[in-house]
């Protein structure tokens, strides 16, 4: 990819990011309860977070262990924090 395709795509990526954010933001108002507020702004996150790793911090190209960690790390965090707000303990 040329630089100018490449300048295209983070600045594409970066817009989707912002549209992300205000769609987290917005969603807050228009779910029946606090959890599910909660989760869905907990999976745009991990959209956003996997744009970044994979995108700015440039790993989408990297070797396929790191890649892999990497996504996997993002998933268990997401499925642990969505688990500790629909099955809160106490």
């Amino acid at each position: 990819m040329n630089m100018a395709a490449s300048e295209k795509r983070l600045i594409l990526l970066w817009a989707v990011l912002v549209a992300i954010t205000a769609l987290s933001w917005g969603s807050a108002h228009n779910f029946a309860g606090p959890r599910w507020q909660g989760v869905v702004v907990i999976l745009l996150a991990l959209v956003k977070v996997r744009f970044v790793i994979l995108d700015f911090m440039e790993v989408r190209h990297a070797p396929k262990a790191l890649r892999l960690a990497l996504e996997g790390w993002v998933v268990v965090i997401s499925a642990a924090l969505v688990g500790m707000l629909l099955f809160p303990q106490g």
